[in-house]
């Protein structure tokens, strides 16, 4: 079996420098590097990683902690991922389902050195469980948190569903309905806020069988408006959980004759550059998911190489965008 010693004989460079080369390390010629690389693929050399691992103290790998694998959540992982590669780290998902005891052993990972640092997407354990591994290494959610042990990169969606109810109230429609997913989660929560604060504000009628809750694929959107088509007292605009929801309510009245947006006004949320939008001509709210996983790894690897913790919830350089389309007008 060849070692970097043998590598640096053939190359005619010392030990040191194949480390280097093995590691990316900037400070070594371009010409240097090839040449190694080239004997290492001669020699089909591959680097021990338990043996680099025990060497620097890390695994260069991030744990993401989430309840399932959906395009919500693989947009905020896709954006960890590539933040990531960029310093030559590797994520490990863990998929909770929400289950207590899965979360308890994706928190393991990092006690046992398997992880350097770990992304929690959404938890069911209390915080104060979570804050007792910092100690292992750092981490990070995009829930709202004010802790100084723990980080947080978070969008408050009130402000990301005012902005699309203001824009139907501005249009002129004052039926206006809503749906949500989870309703006691923060973020149904601060929607359903935003929406109550925006009825009343605008002393718009409130019509609670025209806010619906559970609402999460394309095919909760197609009950979702034929619900809201049997009421004797119909909305003319709805404010939807996602694009694909949306995107379901609109199939679903054009299949039965209606113009959308004369007898339905439609907003979507959470597209992250949706080409689903753009294919149904959606109305919608741009969610930077991709963006905020790439400040949540960065704000791990800032803490991984000793840069103090930044304050919880100081506002990061993200924002939700309107994107109007013929949806709405």
């Amino acid at each position: 079996m060849h070692n970097i010693k043998r590598i640096a004989e053939i190359s005619g460079v010392s030990t040191s420098t194949v480390s280097r080369v093995l590691n990316h390390h900037p400070y070594v010629s371009e010409a240097t590097r090839t040449r190694v690389m080239e004997v290492i693929r001669e020699l089909d050399y591959i680097q021990n990683i338990n043996a680099v691992q025990l060497k620097v103290g890390r695994t260069k790998v991030i744990g993401i902690m989430t309840p399932t694998i959906n395009n919500y959540y693989m947009q905020i992982i896709k954006g960890v991922s590539n933040a990531g590669k960029e310093q030559d780290y590797q994520v490990l998902i863990y998929q909770t389902e929400e289950n207590q005891d899965l979360e308890s052993a994706a928190l393991e990972l990092l006690r046992q050195k398997k992880v350097d640092g770990l992304v929690i997407l959404r938890r069911m354990l209390d915080w104060s469980a979570v804050r007792r591994y910092t100690q292992y290494g750092p981490i990070v959610t995009c829930e709202p948190l004010k802790n100084k042990e723990i980080s947080s990169i978070y969008l408050d969606h009130y402000e990301g569903f005012r902005i699309g109810l203001e824009h139907l109230a501005e249009l002129g429609f004052k039926k206006i309905a809503c749906t949500v997913g989870r309703k006691n989660s923060v973020n149904s929560q601060r929607r359903l806020q935003a929406y109550y604060d925006l009825l009343a504000a605008r002393k718009l009628p409130v019509n609670e069988e025209w806010l619906l809750s559970g609402i999460h694929t394309v095919q909760d959107g197609m009950r979702a408006f034929a619900k809201l088509k049997s009421l004797k007292e119909r909305p003319h605009a709805i404010m939807t959980t996602n694009d694909f929801v949306a995107c379901g309510i609109i199939s679903a009245a054009r299949s039965k004759g209606w113009n959308i947006p004369k007898d339905l006004a439609v907003v979507g949320f959470e597209a992250d550059e949706s080409q689903v939008a753009n294919a149904m001509g959606l109305t919608n709210i741009t969610n930077p998911l991709q963006h905020i996983g790439q400040e949540m790894f960065r704000t791990l690897y800032r803490q991984l190489n000793g840069q103090p913790l930044e304050p919880a919830l100081e506002p990061a350089p993200l924002a939700f965008e309107l994107k109007v389309r013929q949806s709405t007008c």
